[in-house]
């Protein structure tokens, strides 16, 4: 029988992810190698000349069009963070522990901390869950923890 996330529908997608289910993992990679952290305007009708059709190719700019055509985007400087970001709060919600959390993405504890702070102050849905990341005595503070008599 299949368990059931109660977290998963507090974590929503990030930008990176809608332009990745847009036109593809490859294509938004090369579309943040060329224009990340600018700007961007998204034409209705890309043609082959334009900016985009140029970075990413002619197919892949009509389903970007598709998605965002007529908007300006900020199109993000990388997707790594932004991955591991939602890798943590995911893995997290799992019940994996910080420490390996913080050893199979290969950064700090502390960094894990911080985006588990970040996450449950940016998602009002997660102000009913259970704290997930914080220290042991900061959880006694805050009377999350049953008290054995």
């Amino acid at each position: 029988m299949p368990q059931f996330n109660s977290f998963a529908a507090t974590i929503r997608p990030t930008f990176y992810d809608l332009i990745g289910d847009s036109i593809g993992g490859d294509a938004a990679d090369k579309l943040i190698a060329d224009f990340g952290g600018r700007r961007f305007y998204v034409p209705r009708a890309p043609a082959p000349g334009d900016p985009i059709t140029r970075s990413i190719g002619l197919r892949a700019a009509l389903a970007m069009a598709r998605a965002f055509g007529g908007d300006r985007i900020v199109v993000p400087v990388t997707s790594s963070h932004l991955r591991r970001r939602a890798r943590i709060v995911a893995m997290r919600a799992d019940h994996v522990s910080i420490s390996h959390i913080a050893q199979e993405l290969r950064c700090t504890e502390r960094y894990v901390y911080k985006v588990l702070a970040l996450s449950r102050h940016r998602e009002p849905a997660a102000f009913n869950a259970p704290p997930t990341s914080a220290p042991l005595a900061e959880r006694l503070k805050r009377g999350h923890l049953n008290h054995r008599s």
